[in-house]
């Protein structure tokens, strides 16, 4: 009778499962839909340029919808901006193909978590809720957004379906005496970064791109591809299935220090 009991709790719990996952992917449509007005392009523009627009990275629109995060590497490919160097920009969505440009400038970047958050002018735009990531375990099931290869897909959004394969800690580089810093003292203090490692292949491109519920939309990570990647495997060029993820809790701390 014990096990016949047994069996019949494991093809509830897996009816359960298979129900609950059922409903996540029919779900994931909608919500694709409605966040896709607040991915952003961030690159460059320079009327002499050609092309004008350099694409850099994948954003993210947050907050009063004036504000978007983005990778600390993406801004610094953007290299010298002003008089002596392009603008730096972010391209919003305004309907099906089209674009609309935005100036931006950054409010700060934060190297030891490779995040940027920057400020946009113009009107504000659709804004994605960012959550705490602290409820996120191992074996959720999320998705990501972005625009690999760059302009290679002409600019269309690209989303991925993740699975949260591990949950760990990441010790960057210790600066030497020279590159030391008030932030990097800060960072060695505060220990190893927190990472959600996810079973997905993700490119240059989707760097900065929002790591989302498939449910709700709210943003539980960053998607980086150059400061975890080249830490922890040998080769970008070679998509080993494997990406990482920025953890939104530091995207939170990062938004508190701009209200």
């Amino acid at each position: 009778m014990n096990h016949k009991r047994w069996w019949m709790r494991w093809a509830l719990v897996f009816l359960v499962h298979v129900a609950w996952s059922s409903n996540t992917l029919a779900q994931l449509p909608d919500t694709i839909e409605r966040i896709k007005p607040a991915v952003v392009l961030v690159g460059t523009y320079r009327a002499t340029d050609t092309p004008r627009f350099r694409y850099v990275g994948t954003g993210f629109v947050v907050g009063d919808g004036l504000r978007v995060v983005t990778n600390a590497h993406v801004t610094a490919a953007v290299g010298t901006v002003g008089p002596d160097g392009p603008a730096l920009v972010v391209q919003l969505r305004a309907g099906a193909g089209a674009w609309t440009m935005r100036q931006a400038r950054v409010l700060e970047t934060v190297p030891e978590h490779d995040l940027a958050l920057l400020q946009i002018d113009g009107p504000a735009s659709a804004a994605l809720n960012v959550m705490a990531s602290e409820p996120v375990r191992e074996g959720d099931e999320l998705a990501f957004m972005g625009f690999p290869i760059g302009g290679v897909l002409g600019f269309s959004s690209v989303t991925h379906r993740a699975t949260v394969s591990s949950i760990t800690t990441m010790a960057l580089p210790s600066p030497t005496g020279q590159q030391l810093s008030e932030r990097a003292i800060r960072s060695l203090r505060a220990g190893p970064l927190q990472v959600f490692q996810l079973d997905a292949t993700a490119y240059p491109g989707n760097s900065g791109g929002p790591l989302f519920d498939p449910r709700s939309g709210a943003v539980l990570g960053v998607i980086n591809m150059v400061l975890i990647k080249s830490t922890r495997e040998s080769a970008m060029s070679q998509p080993s299935g494997i990406s990482y993820a920025i953890p939104s809790r530091y995207v939170l701390e990062l938004m508190a220090r701009h209200r």
